[in-house]
């Protein structure tokens, strides 16, 4: 036989520790408790419920055994005779107590089984069609042109007809932070079917209007073909970071500003209609209808030239206690009033958004006029709460509309037809996303592993004594 060396050695040593069921168990367990321990909420996700189960199985049912041995070696049976505990755990009473710990454990098993058959997101059930006192329309573009579409969305509202008055001024503010392409930025399709639509009513003028965070608006409505669009339907073009700017009181106050400095169309407008992409956001958590209102903050007042063009707004923000952006939001909606939100979700982003994210496919429109349900529907098909979602919650709470699902109304596809949760765009933003069914089951779950661990422990007194 080859004769050992000290490598050989030590790789059957360390095989021989990985292998070991009590280090399985007592690794498992301590990355449980790493990982959940500080935020309980951890504790639904796959990983961790593994490591949980992965701990019963390795660590403590070889403890029982351990601990069945070490009672024998130690005597501590005969001691066991003379306590009282004898009597109470008398072979009879140990069958009574298996049985019983045997039956809730059943019981508890049954219990998981039953949280399988439930909805995983039971809030979305909450948004099902119904009469409510705001009307937020999902349809699917599918193969039929976009203009069908927005029609269809516009008609479950009321028609272009109850929106846009004859004659009016009209200003559509698509999502175009850079020249980037979608989903990073509203494509000028959607945007040139609407002004179509918005043609029929013989508007004064129609507008469309972005002030891009990258400074460079203009070039980058000529990279994406806006200039295109605004060529075939008269619609005019406007830098909202220049031009002619007047101050704007917030309406209650404000919570971040009092006022705000803003080209004067967009206090002329009769009809303002917010046109974004259905993102994800490293700082708002998501960018929507509502978000997209950052883009009317002029750079020149707002901004850092050569840099952000917003991003006085954030360190504002910061200074007011607002990391999530929702007082500076809705403070700009406040300021000006947004009467029509179409999210174009045709081809949304997750994970680090609104620039660096994952395309994702979703083939919808959401329209509304209520910018508050809007945003809270969207939210709620990509998996966001929308209770708690700071620009939603707090538009909520100063009027601007209402992120309550029971006074919502959808018409078109429900919201559990199209439901798609998305990435988040940082981990921090977890706690936003839908509970679901399974931190209930989390639970039942740690009860189930203890009271089936109680059964094989009186099993195993019962067949010592």
């Amino acid at each position: 036989m080859k004769n050992r060396t000290r490598l050989d050695n030590i790789v059957i040593k360390i095989k021989s520790i990985v292998n070991n069921n009590y280090f399985i168990g007592i690794i498992s367990l301590l990355w449980f408790l790493y990982r959940s321990g500080t935020k309980p909420s951890r504790a639904t996700y796959p990983c961790q419920r593994a490591a949980l189960w992965t701990s019963y199985n390795f660590l403590i049912l070889p403890t029982i055994c351990f601990l069945s041995k070490t009672f024998n070696r130690l005597g501590l049976s005969k001691l066991y005779q003379k306590s009282p505990f004898k009597k109470l755990l008398a072979k009879n009473n140990l069958r009574i107590f298996v049985l019983i710990f045997a039956v809730l454990s059943a019981v508890s098993l049954a219990t998981l089984f039953y949280f399988e058959t439930l909805d995983k997101y039971p809030k979305i059930q909450h948004a099902a069609p119904g009469t409510g006192t705001s009307t937020v329309a999902i349809v699917r573009v599918g193969e039929r042109s976009l203009e069908e579409a927005l029609e269809e969305a516009l008609n479950y509202l009321g028609g272009i007809e109850s929106i846009v008055p004859e004659g009016a001024k009209v200003l559509i503010k698509p999502n175009i932070v850079d020249g980037s392409p979608t989903p990073t930025t509203t494509p000028p399709d959607i945007v040139e079917a609407l002004v179509k639509i918005v043609k029929r009513r013989n508007p004064s003028v129609v507008w469309i209007a972005e002030g891009s965070s990258d400074w460079n608006t203009m070039g980058n409505f000529r990279k994406l073909g806006y200039f295109e669009v605004a060529n075939r339907t008269g619609a005019v073009l406007v830098d909202l970071n220049y031009g002619e700017l007047v101050d704007v009181p917030v309406e209650d106050g404000g919570i971040v500003y009092s006022s705000f400095t803003l080209n004067k169309i967009v206090t002329e407008a009769d009809v303002f209609i917010s046109v974004p992409v259905m993102k994800t956001h490293y700082l708002a958590i998501l960018t929507l209808g509502m978000k997209n209102l950052v883009g009317i903050a002029p750079g020149t007042i707002y901004g850092r030239y050569g840099w952000a063009a917003k991003w006085k707004l954030h360190e504002e923000a910061v200074e007011k206690n607002d990391p999530y952006l929702g007082g500076v939001i809705t403070d700009l909606c406040k300021a000006r009033r947004i009467d029509l939100t179409i999210i174009d979700g045709r081809i949304g982003m997750e994970g680090y958004g609104p620039q660096r994210g994952t395309p994702v496919k979703m083939d919808l429109i959401i329209a509304g006029r209520d910018p508050v349900a809007t945003d809270s529907i969207a939210s709620l098909v990509m998996g966001f709460d929308p209770e708690k979602i700071p620009s939603i919650k707090i538009g909520s709470q100063r009027g601007l509309g209402t992120n309550d699902l029971s006074k919502i109304e959808v018409k078109g596809l429900s919201v559990k037809e199209v439901f798609r949760p998305f990435n988040c765009a940082v981990p921090e933003h977890r706690e936003f996303q839908l509970k679901t069914q399974a931190e209930s089951k989390t639970l039942i779950e740690f009860i189930t592993v203890i009271l089936i661990t109680s059964t094989i422990f009186l099993f195993v007194l019962y067949m010592k004594f």
